[in-house]
């Protein structure tokens, strides 16, 4: 299967190309994202002198038979080393390798045209590969454009209900005594408002809870898919509803595609949902979830602004943005504990979407909360979303709602 970019890529000159192959590369970035560049490096003849990893617990071992070193070692080692950056969370790692003084530093998108993956060694799928580089792709040239404001994704939080009582559910579901759908026309609403003010985003994402017991489902993806400037659309599930009859109609347009999270037997209708899916040929992807991180926690951390910037730096889903209830958030764990009434930030942290006298500014807003935090105050009381964070059994259950401690 070879791998070319759908969106335009940012070649290196040829002088650069054989400094790197005489020299050899640093890649920042290990797990999956880190075995694919490694593999498009040695299809072009270019060879990994280290790897770099932000996760404490992987320094001084190997990455594909490579050595993993922290980024300060890059200072050790070599300080003019040509660093590729291989990862999602690029925008936080230049700006880390930049406080390090750190300059030869580069996007890996040069290397992700006509590139092979059929023999890649990662626990992906080929899909699941595709699916990511091109996301990779898209998010490396919406950064360039300075004119645009290009997003990765929008989580529409659909409903606080779920099928499942995961009592370390990361969006926090577990904590909602009296959960309550979104309200259609509110979403509605705030989605043209929020379009409105974005020239494209990437993905929309269509989570909750469970999205599949949201009843006006279709409303919502109806809605989507009348945007022009909207690419993907993805629903999140974790196997335990098969929509029917009508329902699933909607779902085979070609822009959709299911994310499966297959949680054993607690996934009770998985087989059934892939056999229908299957059989409309919608695109799925399914992944078999035995351990989650440990980030459910809400407890009040003290942290320095510096170790809070870590925290927000290192995190998967900094860039998440999240719409509950008319409003924009940076994160869904933003967006919730403020939904709980758990904190009220001093200073705001999130977006207007359904108010109307906000329109004028709604795009320098967005643009500010997209692009311009470094931290978020709910950072402090978060245990992170990093691989620092330790593991634990995924979707552990409980009878009823936790209590939640107010800070």
């Amino acid at each position: 299967m070879i791998y070319n970019s759908p969106f335009e890529v940012k070649a290196q000159s040829y002088e650069q190309i054989e400094k790197f192959k005489k020299d050899g590369v640093t890649v920042f970035g290990t797990g999956n994202f880190g075995s694919l560049i490694k593999s498009a490096l040695a299809q072009n003849n270019i060879m990994v002198n280290y790897f770099v990893d932000n996760n404490f617990n992987n320094w001084g071992k190997k990455f594909e038979e490579v050595e993993i070193i922290s980024a300060k070692d890059i200072l050790k080692k070599n300080p003019d080393s040509n660093v590729l950056i291989a990862s999602l969370n690029f925008r936080y790692l230049k700006r880390q390798l930049t406080d390090l003084g750190i300059k030869n530093f580069y996007d890996v998108d040069f290397l992700l045209n006509n590139f092979d993956i059929t023999k890649i060694n990662t626990k992906w799928s080929k899909d699941r590969c595709k699916v990511q580089l091109d996301l990779y792709n898209y998010s490396v040239n919406a950064t360039r454009d300075k004119e645009s404001l290009k997003v990765n994704s929008i989580d529409l939080v659909l409903t606080e209900k779920c099928s499942l009582k995961c009592k370390n559910c990361s969006n926090l579901m577990q904590y909602y005594e009296r959960p309550i759908d979104n309200d259609l026309d509110v979403m509605l609403k705030s989605f043209d408002n929020f379009l409105s003010a974005v020239d494209y985003c990437y993905e929309v994402r269509m989570i909750g809870g469970e999205p599949l017991m949201y009843k006006n489902i279709d409303k919502v993806i109806e809605k989507v898919l009348s945007k022009n400037n909207v690419g993907n659309i993805i629903i999140y599930t974790n196997g335990t509803i098969v929509p029917r009859g009508d329902k699933i109609n909607i779902f085979k347009n070609p822009k959709i595609y299911f994310k499966i999270s297959n949680y054993g037997s607690h996934s009770r209708n998985v087989d059934k949902l892939e056999k229908v899916l299957s059989e409309n040929n919608i695109h799925f992807i399914t992944e078999r979830v035995t351990t989650w991180q440990d980030c459910a926690r809400v407890e009040k951390f003290d942290r320095t602004e510096k170790v809070n910037k870590e925290i927000f730096g290192n995190c998967c889903v900094n860039e998440t943005l999240t719409m509950l209830h008319g409003k924009l958030y940076l994160c869904p764990y933003s967006a919730h504990v403020e939904n709980l009434k758990v904190i009220k930030p001093k200073v705001k942290e999130h977006v207007e979407l359904f108010n109307e006298k906000n329109k004028k500014n709604l795009k320098s807003e967005i643009r500010n909360l997209y692009f311009g935090k470094e931290f978020l105050e709910a950072c402090n009381i978060c245990n992170g979303r990093d691989h620092n964070v330790a593991s634990i059994p995924a979707a552990e259950q409980t009878k009823t709602f936790l209590n939640l401690n107010k800070i």
